[in-house]
């Protein structure tokens, strides 16, 4: 299956003709317009970005829609975790159903870790 490469135009993923298309926007692109969320607590840093290229092909939802977001985690007890989303929106649901995690996996460390005092 061939890579697709897409853009975004507002919050919305368009595929583009080539992937040379594709290189020129995201080289064009700002931080800002890429970067869906980003938090960092916990000694974890967590991204969620547009990044263009179907990251799943051939294992699309079943809306048959590319996966062109990818949250990813690094550091804590989710480092190296990575999902990817076909919207915006869904991206949004997803950083924060990680960050969710995260926050009651280390609290419930900090807490086991204060009886074991």
């Amino acid at each position: 299956m061939p890579i697709r490469y897409y853009k975004l135009e507002g919050k919305t993923p368009v595929a583009v003709e080539s992937h040379i298309d594709w290189n020129l926007w995201i080289a064009r692109a700002t931080f800002a317009e890429l970067t869906v969320m980003y938090n960092e607590f916990n000694n974890c840093l967590i991204s969620t970005r547009f990044v263009g290229i179907d990251l799943n092909p051939g294992s699309c939802n079943s809306n048959s829609q590319p996966m062109v977001f990818e949250s990813q985690v690094m550091g804590g007890p989710l480092d190296g975790k990575r999902n990817f989303y076909p919207t915006w929106d869904e991206a949004i649901q997803g950083h924060m159903k990680i960050c969710t995690q995260i926050h009651a996996l280390t609290s419930r460390s900090q807490f086991l870790d204060n009886i074991n005092c």
